[in-house]
């Protein structure tokens, strides 16, 4: 099965004792009193300093490292308990600590991070939520840079060396992220869910010089032989690509032919999933009817281009098809968020394979902080090689009312602990 990747966040420091809270033996009982009993709270009271954003940190470490110090004592309570009733004491306390901790102090803890890393920029706790929320927001230029200074002041923490080595990968720095998804791994801080990462990094490195080298040539090319260039003006900013048309030509002069034709004016991107792509295209955005949206191309298909031996591969910005199948994409693309290999060439068709046929190079920024809603307001074609730009097409048949007419990038990065809802082929076109 395809799947898809997300990059989650677990808010949590501690992580869950499965074996405190959930008790076979209790929580039958458990789920018919949780309504009518009271839980059990620890409030710390502690001065926030509301006026004084350094007082309230304070206070919030105070009141989380309070919470935690009960958490462990309830921990060794659990183990001690002898009767169901104790034990499901204990865990209903637990639970509401968790929950207070979730619900009450690290949201403060998040609105505040930001300031007090500014002001203090060695407060290791504050630098540790700032680089998550720089991870979580395709920032993985911020994230990396603040996961260098955490782990230099030897804060080697799960989430800093696992999201700070997937933020290296995703700057094409391969062997620094396989080092230190090794390291993390030898540590047992590994975060299962980038796991694969370690024989993606191994891989990349390769496919990441012979990229370099291919743009080399490229920038390289002068007058006519330059290489075709668009610009998409966002309601977030502007974001120009270069396209691939000595690797994929009817790829490009679809792109080319959309663009000078008004066909992605007003379009919307429907599908954007955090840590792997977004994704537009689809004319049917421009509707009032969201649940059509993915299911809709330019009335025609085109080849996919991704299996020569030229093919390009993903990396942090390609411009890649969307298809529900080989030889099924129309007008959809995604821009991804750092490298899939994944989605890279398949030597059988079948097996599937996406059609890179361009990069960002102005405006990543811009592509790693596009929401679903977010849309095209004008695309241009900045510049163009002197001939005509006609795709070579296969006309849709009469339309399917159960199958969308263009798709996703149906794969997903495997993340090791969260194989729920991963899209295959047209399941993923309704979303």
């Amino acid at each position: 099965m395809f799947r898809e990747f997300r990059l989650l966040t677990a808010l949590v420091v501690i992580p869950l004792s499965s074996q405190l809270i959930f008790s076979t033996t209790t929580q039958a009982q458990d789920e018919k009193t949780d309504a009518a009993s009271p839980k059990p709270s620890l409030k710390v009271s502690v001065d926030t300093g509301e006026e004084n954003p350094e007082e309230s940190w304070k206070g919030l470490l105070a009141r989380r490292l309070t919470i935690f110090e009960r958490l462990q004592e309830l921990k060794k309570k659990f183990a001690a308990a002898e009767t169901s009733d104790e034990k499901r004491t204990i865990r209903d306390e637990y639970v509401d600590l968790i929950r207070e901790f979730e619900v009450e102090v690290y949201p403060e803890m998040l609105d505040l991070a930001s300031t007090i890393y500014e002001k203090t920029p060695d407060d290791l706790d504050a630098g540790e939520i700032v680089m998550k929320e720089a991870f979580n927001s395709n920032n993985f230029d911020r994230s990396a840079e603040i996961s260098a200074k955490l782990l230099a002041a030897n804060r080697k923490t799960k989430d800093v060396l696992s999201m700070g080595a997937v933020s290296q990968f995703a700057m094409h720095n391969f062997e620094q992220a396989h080092a230190m998804l090794t390291e993390a791994q030898k540590m047992n801080r590994l975060d299962l869910r980038y796991e694969t990462y370690i024989d993606s990094a191994e891989k990349y490195g390769e496919l990441w010089k012979a990229e370099q080298e291919i743009r080399a040539r490229e920038a390289a090319l002068e007058g006519d032989a330059a290489l075709p260039q668009v610009e998409f003006d966002t309601t977030k900013g502007k974001i120009v690509f270069e396209l691939f048309e000595d690797q994929a030509p009817n790829t490009v002069a679809n792109m080319v032919s959309l663009v000078e034709g008004g066909k992605y004016d007003g379009i919307a991107f429907h599908r954007v999933i955090n840590g792997f792509m977004a994704q537009g295209g689809d004319p049917n955005t421009l509707d009032n009817d969201p649940t059509n949206d993915g299911y809709g191309g330019p009335g025609y298909s085109i080849a996919c281009e991704c299996y020569e031996d030229n093919a390009r591969m993903h990396f942090r910005g390609s411009l890649s098809m969307a298809h529900s199948g080989p030889d099924t994409g129309g007008s959809q693309f995604f821009i991804t968020h750092l490298p899939t290999d994944w989605l890279n060439t398949r030597t059988e068709p079948e097996k599937g394979g996406h059609t890179v046929f361009g990069r960002v190079i102005e405006g990543m920024s811009v592509a790693a902080s596009l929401e679903r809603g977010d849309k095209i307001t004008k695309a241009a074609v900045l510049r163009k090689r002197p001939h005509e730009y006609k795709p070579v097409i296969t006309p849709d048949e009469e339309p399917d009312s159960e199958s969308p007419e263009d798709g996703d990038p149906a794969d997903g990065k495997p993340n090791g602990d969260d194989d729920a809802g991963k899209p295959v082929e047209d399941e993923a076109k309704s979303e």
